[in-house]
């Protein structure tokens, strides 16, 4: 039976850009445009399977926009100077594989060795290089310019990459930044870039992606992430993802983590059983602002969606995993054809794939191993059983 009906599938609104429905394909790590810097005819196929499947919104895999010798020269860097090749193409494949599904870019502010505050990490003894005022005005700037580039590109939106321990997720962190100073107010640095970003490209949607929870004592939690997540709207973006980790927590036994510490935090494993789906879903439940909440992090089953969204707790639907999975699942779902879960097993042997394949010089695309070589799949899963072991510095 066809499921037309359901809300998931009804138009929704993020600022002044209209979407046919309430699923989103949240960014998935691009590490083979990332390398080259340019899009490829393979990526770009990735991507028209994918809108081509039903979503109605496609977020794009992270770049930064802070280029090399910014913090050193304190001066904000042109587009130009960051921009992936033929990033225009990637919006025009998307646009002609599915004239309804818009595309929005993520940035990121990803930068060797810096950080709001100097706070060790379990996975290395360099010390963090603790940013003046004058470099996060830089930083701010090559944001602002970056958001304006990507319109110019013909972007639908853009998505500040605030998630995960990267830089702009360090700043909103009690855990990571110990600032003294104006900027110890760690939404200070979203709320310039959104300023400096809306005189440069009007009404243009700007999202953020945001932890709930750091999953590192002292951090973003369950108790203080509401009021952080109103500070964050407050701020002028037009949606908040919510999603959580750092890299940091995988230091941390699973008995205190309550999931599996294996790569990527926010990619929990062994979660096919319905009360482990969707488990950010108690943050967001908590959380009350002005602006749409999209919810990522183990969505497997459309009835369980439905009724998230039907129950106002959530307005959109990200999955990441099962489109790698299977591109085709948000059509699938609303065609009523199959089960209503997915074929994606929640295991991360598609990140093992990346993270490998990129060490070894030969970047990829995200792929299920799991379906296309079971012999990888075994190698990704001993990988992921003794990464932390490998890489905690005892």
């Amino acid at each position: 039976m066809r499921r037309d009906h359901y809300h998931l599938f009804s138009e929704c609104q993020i600022g002044a850009l209209t979407l046919p429905n309430r699923l989103v394909r949240s960014a998935t790590w691009d590490p083979s445009i990332l390398d080259e810097r340019r899009m490829t005819d393979a990526v770009l196929e990735v991507y028209r399977q994918v809108a081509a499947g039903g979503v109605g919104l496609i977020i794009t895999g992270d770049f930064s926009v802070v280029a090399p010798g910014v913090v050193e020269e304190e001066q904000p860097c042109a587009y130009e100077d960051v921009r992936i090749a033929g990033y225009d193409r990637l919006v025009e494949a998307v646009h002609q594989a599915a004239p309804g599904c818009r595309i929005v870019a993520q940035v990121s502010g990803d930068y060797p060795g810096i950080g709001p505050s100097d706070i060790p990490s379990p996975y290395t003894t360099e010390r963090t290089r603790v940013l003046t005022t004058a470099q996060i005005r830089a930083i701010v700037g090559c944001f602002a310019r970056a958001i304006a580039g990507v319109q110019a590109d013909g972007f639908d939106g853009v998505q500040l990459h605030a998630a995960h321990g990267g830089l702009l997720s360090r700043f909103l962190s009690p855990y990571a930044n110990l600032r003294q100073d104006e900027y110890g107010d760690g939404v200070r640095i979203v709320r310039e870039i959104v300023t400096e970003a809306r005189a440069l490209a009007g009404d243009f949607p700007i999202l953020i992606k945001m932890n709930a929870t750091d999953y590192m004592p002292g951090g973003v939690d369950m108790d203080n992430f509401p009021a952080l997540a109103r500070a964050v709207a407050a701020a002028g973006v037009d949606a908040i993802e919510v999603s959580g980790g750092m890299w940091d927590c995988l230091a941390r036994p699973e008995s205190e983590l309550g999931f599996r510490p294996v790569p990527a935090p926010e990619s929990h494993t062994r979660i096919k059983d319905p009360g482990q789906q969707s488990y950010f879903l108690p943050y967001v439940e908590r959380v009350d602002v002005d602006v749409p909440i999209i919810l990522v992090g183990g969505n497997r089953d459309v009835e369980r969606l439905e009724a998230i969204v039907q129950q106002g707790h959530a307005d959109l639907i990200a999955l990441c995993r099962p489109l790698i999975s299977e591109p085709d699942l948000p059509r699938r779902w609303q065609e009523g054809r199959g089960a209503t879960g997915t074929d994606c097993i929640s295991c991360n042997s598609c990140l093992y794939d990346m993270y490998t394949r990129l060490e070894a010089g030969s970047p990829g695309l995200a792929t299920c191993v799991y379906k296309q070589d079971r012999a990888r799949f075994q190698e990704a899963q001993r990988w992921l059983a003794s990464w932390v072991k490998e890489n905690v510095i005892v």
